[in-house]
């Protein structure tokens, strides 16, 4: 698999991102890049894979039993449509990604769901709220919503929530996956339509290779979005930074130097036991913690990990959905009123003075850049959001403050192209809709 390394303007963008989102963890990046290695890897060696057979009922050809396989998935299938025992016909099948849940917040755990502490509630479920543009949505029902309206479907969840903080090729979860995707088949006698957020869709190829190529039979329409197949710039920028604060870091008192990545260390173990439990702080902080664990750093760009994602079998269609920020920033080196009156004194004598800083920032959804995202694809739709930011007036600088309080945030991690947020974006569920439409005639 092709490896993708950050590019200079993607490298700068995503260590000041990091920058700020770990200035309130005590500089622990240096203490997360070197956090526990021995730890990760044998809680990762400790989990016992589950075969296809062994994670459903068997049949007395040693196969799925097709009257019983659903309820003995459970906890790892979650039915979304209809009522236990009613007929499964035409499945679509939703796989949440890395540190999230299938969930809606009123069962994603033992906790209540938070905006402050916990992990998000199902990205499937949330009301859309955007289009690309910026405008607020006409039709606000959740994706999951949408597709239980379609005639003669039924909708399921893959969850893998208590083990989503670890790289999905070191667990049960994709053979779990696998099970789950027989069973339905069995079940409808239909292929199976997959909808795959994030790391969700790396579980998927992993679900799908390997000594599964079997189940690849049973899978109809595969629609992945924001998946890193070739890496996560934030990942890959957060061990950047990691590397240039070391020598800060290291001289630091001798009780922080034993403390944080005691901390981190702690962290990461309650996420890797069960991701969503573990560590009552911000969700920000906290994925920049869990980016020192097995999955986080397995999803920098060029791992080894990544190098052996299983490629996608040839039977199997794949429409990849990315989010694409387009940032346009403009700002100058004087003060905005002295600007301001420079341009209109140039503009007597036709000249066009332009500020000191007109650059256009390729962010991708703030995670995964685009070239990621629908690498490996058969097709593709780009959720693309033209965002400027004017610093030169002050104009400018209300404009910036609409978008934060629109989106909720700062785009590229707000808004309706953002990494955790894209299904709430209008055109990204009807996309989905109607590439599954199509994809049954």
């Amino acid at each position: 698999m092709k490896a993708l390394l950050p590019n200079r303007r993607g490298r700068f963008f995503g260590v000041t991102l990091l920058s700020a989102i770990a200035a309130g963890a005590m500089i622990g990046v240096p203490a997360i890049a070197a956090a526990a290695p021995a730890d990760v890897a044998g809680s990762a060696a400790s989990v016992t894979p589950v075969t296809t057979a062994e994670s459903g009922a068997s049949g007395a050809d040693g196969g799925v039993d097709a009257a019983s396989c659903v309820a003995g998935m459970s906890p790892h299938l979650v039915r979304l449509t209809g009522s236990d025992g009613d007929p499964v016909r035409n499945p679509v099948l939703l796989v949440h990604g890395w540190l999230s849940t299938a969930m809606p917040e009123s069962e994603a755990g033992p906790r209540p769901v938070t905006t402050s502490t916990g992990i998000a509630n199902s990205p499937f479920s949330r009301p859309v709220e955007w289009s690309s543009d910026g405008d607020p949505a006409v039709d606000l029902r959740s994706l999951q919503e949408r597709l239980s309206e379609l005639p003669d479907t039924t909708v399921f969840a893959f969850d893998y929530s208590s083990m989503a903080a670890l790289w999905v090729g070191h667990t049960a979860t994709a053979p779990a996956l696998a099970g789950v995707i027989d069973c339905l088949a069995a079940e409808s006698g239909d292929t199976v339509d997959i909808v795959a957020h994030s790391m969700g869709g790396l579980a998927l190829r992993y679900a799908l290779g390997g000594s599964n190529e079997g189940v690849a039979s049973h899978v109809g329409q595969v629609i992945t979005v924001a998946t890193p197949n070739e890496g996560s710039q934030v990942a890959s920028a957060v061990s950047i930074l990691g590397d240039a604060t070391q020598s800060l870091f290291s001289s630091a008192s001798l009780l922080a130097q034993i403390a944080v990545p005691a901390i981190v260390g702690i962290c990461n173990r309650e996420m890797e036991s069960d991701a969503r439990v573990g560590c009552d702080i911000p969700p920000s902080v906290r994925t920049v913690f869990a980016v020192a664990g097995d999955g986080g750093q397995a999803l920098r760009a060029g791992s080894a990990e990544l190098s052996s994602v299983p490629e996608w079998p040839s039977s199997v269609k794949v429409h990849a959905i990315a989010g694409d920020y387009r940032i346009h920033v403009t700002a100058g080196l004087v003060p905005p009123e002295i600007f301001t009156a420079l341009r209109d004194a140039a503009g007597v004598f036709g000249l066009d003075v332009r500020p000191a800083l007109d650059e256009e920032i390729e962010a991708g959804d703030g995670i995964v850049e685009v070239s990621s995202a629908t690498a490996d694809a058969d097709s593709s739709f780009i959720a693309r959001c033209d965002v400027t930011v004017e610093l030169t007036t002050t104009e400018g600088s209300a404009t910036f403050g609409d978008l934060t309080e629109r989106f909720g945030g700062i785009p590229p991690l707000a808004g309706p192209c953002a990494h955790d947020r894209l299904f709430e974006n209008d055109d990204v569920a009807r996309d989905i809709v109607a590439t599954l439409g199509a994809s049954r005639g």
